[in-house]
């Protein structure tokens, strides 16, 4: 006579500093293997392994081993070298398609890049952008010569050789983007189709070398079709899905924090608040509990919207450098002199208080130190702004960091 089994499950374990933990406990196979391919992908742990448990009358569970899969290793990719201060210093002109590159063309072209509704990583990949550009003249030269002052105290370089190098850089990148939109003209590729399948003609096309330049440029042709910054990145969120490889939602993740840098962006995501703590508060809770807030928006609305996917995006640990660009806006809003409370210039205080319980509510500080370093410099402007009702503008213009 044969053993019945009255139950069987199946159990997601992975492997995180050298411990192995239960994640995951599906009734089918298919449902463990495919939560273990995901949280592998996520890039948190060293290995996945999924427990077939069958439960027996009268016997102790027995497991069997149905799935297992390693980490694939990993490969760094370059980082391009700042100063301590996060100015980024270009040595090439690779360096100029990095993150920390991209970020500072979107603070110091922020105002031309809105008026053309692109990102920097659509400026730097489309011959069309970058030929509109250049034919502004002065506004590229002006771009140039903040960037290299600020580069050559650093690195003691002459100004203007600074300014002639940076110069050479873009025409690089501008003859790039000519050369491939020359070459990619007879191509027949899936452009509205998934990601991973956009790729995978890619690679077939120019190999893995050419494989990420040729994917942005080809990212940028399809959003150029998009009138907005916040269509754009409901866009991209829309093809960060579970499915997609990592690395595909790592390349896609840097188009949607180019998007979020935008305060345009920002606004379309929160919609009208009724003042800058509503925000930061919508803010703290989107970044300290992204499942609820996809919950919310989700039951609200029958279609996917930004919000929605962002959240959830969150929530997965799929959008690292989107978090990164929400942290530092939390950070610089929370440092800036802007009022909290408009409406209510004697609620600043309080308002302040409803920052810091939120910030702190599940007993971790939100954002770590960088958002307590905020956190103290907005004190020190309530202290300041405080002395100064009271007519004692001296006091409070030598008041220090740290000062209570």
């Amino acid at each position: 006579m044969g053993l019945k089994f009255r139950s069987c499950k199946f159990e997601l374990l992975g492997l995180h500093d050298g411990r192995w933990t239960i994640l995951f406990i599906g009734d089918t196979e298919e449902a463990a293997v495919a939560e273990a391919n995901r949280r592998l992908a996520s890039g948190k742990l060293k290995a996945v392994r999924v427990m077939a448990v069958r439960t027996v009358l009268n016997a102790f569970p027995t497991g069997t081993l149905v799935f297992e899969k390693d980490a694939p290793p990993v490969v760094k990719t370059d980082v391009l070298r700042e100063a301590p201060d996060g100015t980024p210093l270009c040595v090439s002109v690779a360096d100029l398609y990095g993150r920390q590159a991209r970020r500072a063309i979107s603070l110091i072209l922020r105002d031309y890049l809105t008026r053309q509704q692109i990102c920097p990583l659509e400026l730097l990949h489309g011959a069309t952008h970058l030929r509109r550009l250049q034919d502004t003249g002065a506004m590229l030269q002006a771009a140039l010569h903040k960037a290299a002052t600020v580069q050559s105290k650093l690195t003691g370089q002459n100004t203007r050789a600074r300014i002639a190098e940076l110069d050479g850089y873009v025409d690089a990148i501008a003859l790039k983007a000519r050369e491939f939109q020359a070459a990619s003209r007879k191509w027949s590729v899936p452009l509205n189709g998934a990601a991973a399948e956009l790729s995978a003609k890619v690679e077939q096309l120019v190999g893995v070398e050419g494989h990420d330049h040729a994917f942005y440029s080809l990212m940028t042709v399809r959003l150029a079709g998009i009138r907005t910054l916040g269509g754009k990145l409901e866009e991209v969120l829309g093809l960060m899905t579970p499915e997609t490889p990592w690395r595909l939602q790592e390349m896609l993740g840097g188009i949607a924090a180019d998007l979020m840098r935008f305060p345009d962006v920002i606004q379309d995501l929160f919609g009208n608040q009724r003042c800058l703590a509503d925000f930061l508060v919508a803010l703290i809770d989107l970044l300290r509990d992204p499942v609820s807030v996809a919950a919310k928006v989700e039951a609200a609305s029958k279609v996917p919207t930004a919000m929605g996917l962002l959240a959830r995006l969150l929530a997965d640990d799929r959008l690292p450098e989107g978090r990164e660009v929400l942290l530092e806006w939390l950070s610089t809003e929370l440092a800036s002199e802007h009022p909290l409370n408009r409406h209510d210039p004697k609620g600043e205080s309080g308002e302040l208080n409803r920052i810091a319980t939120a910030l702190a509510a599940n007993g971790v500080l939100v954002g770590g130190e960088m958002v307590e370093k905020a956190l103290a410099e907005r004190r020190l402007v309530l202290r300041r702004q405080t002395l100064r009702g009271e007519g004692l503008h001296i006091v409070a213009d030598s008041l220090k960091p740290g000062a209570s």
